[in-house]
């Protein structure tokens, strides 16, 4: 096997803030990820290639449309990780993000990979919206609006109560 160490410090823009994160990335080259010609299908090599973050991280970095594709076609997901693991040589973690961007718009996300081929800063989509800064802003908003939905679904199936009549919502 051989061993690659790579150092790296991705910029990544959010907000219109410049942000520099150093990491060090250890990965196996021999071990990513294979692909089986007589089952079409990608297989893992090792444990590392099985293990990244659960379906609520695929909700909380890029929305809904990765989460909901990730649970009701769960073996499409990951043979599009494992792929794009082998393909970018990336961590199953950098993979997952990568591909929940793509999910989420994949035009945005290939305008994003011309961009970083060109030289721009490589978009760390694996630490994407987990500043626990963005996970309140964005836990909050969705509670107001799972308030609303749910006052119009009640309001919808059972008629206008009290408070409906008297603040007419």
């Amino acid at each position: 096997s051989i061993l690659l160490l790579t150092v790296a410090q991705p910029l990544y823009v959010d907000a219109f803030v410049l942000h520099s994160k150093a990491r060090t990335t250890f990965s196996l080259i021999s071990m990513a990820p294979k692909y089986n010609s007589s089952t079409q299908r990608w297989e893992p090599t090792g444990p590392e290639d099985t293990v990244g973050y659960p379906p609520i991280g695929s909700l909380i970095r890029q929305g809904p449309l990765p989460f909901i594709k990730r649970l009701t076609n769960a073996e499409e997901y990951n043979q599009g990780v494992l792929k794009m693991m082998t393909n970018e040589k990336l961590t199953r973690n950098q993979a997952q993000g990568s591909f929940d961007a793509y999910l989420q718009n994949p035009s945005d996300w290939a305008m994003q990979k011309m961009a970083e081929d060109k030289g721009a800063a490589k978009y760390d989509y694996e630490n994407a919206n987990m500043e626990p800064k963005q996970i309140i802003l964005t836990a909050s908003w969705t509670s107001i609006l799972l308030l609303v939905i749910s006052r119009i679904l009640f309001v919808t199936f059972t008629g206008c109560d009290a408070f409906c009549k008297e603040y007419h919502f």
